[in-house]
């Protein structure tokens, strides 16, 4: 399944992403109460997050669908999925270091962490793309 990638860096850089995306949407979708008490965010918010978590297992069913069938054609595709990851990560940065939510600080990290993943991934295939 990974060979179509013809990376073995890219393939674990973005399987190690995708099990990040995999966990928010878990979250976000099955577990979303409890994330917004986590995150001190009223219960109203209930469908807002679980919006957000379709929209990350949709995005996520891309990179699966890029593990299988390769990356060739999927310019548009990891264009997409890098301004949502990048925008994703600004805005979680501002809510941390400028907004000072304190309690976003796991998230920024996390956050931090999947966006390099994702960026070394598309550096390594984006000629495929």
């Amino acid at each position: 399944m990974l060979a179509k990638l013809n990376d073995n860096v890219a393939a674990l850089v973005l399987g190690i992403y995708l099990l990040g995306i995999l966990l928010y949407v878990v979250q976000l979708l099955f577990m979303t109460e409890i994330w917004l008490k986590g995150e001190e965010v009223d219960i109203s918010a209930m469908t807002v997050a679980r919006v957000l978590g379709s929209a990350w297992l949709g995005l996520g069913l891309g990179v699966v669908l890029t593990f299988l069938n390769g990356p060739d054609g999927q310019k548009t595709f990891f264009t997409t999925l890098l301004v949502a990851q990048v925008a994703t990560l600004l805005v979680i940065l501002h809510s941390h270091f400028i907004a000072n939510e304190p309690r976003t600080g796991d998230d920024a990290a996390i956050v931090s962490v999947l966006t390099i993943l994702f960026l070394i991934g598309w550096f390594r295939i984006k000629d495929r793309l």
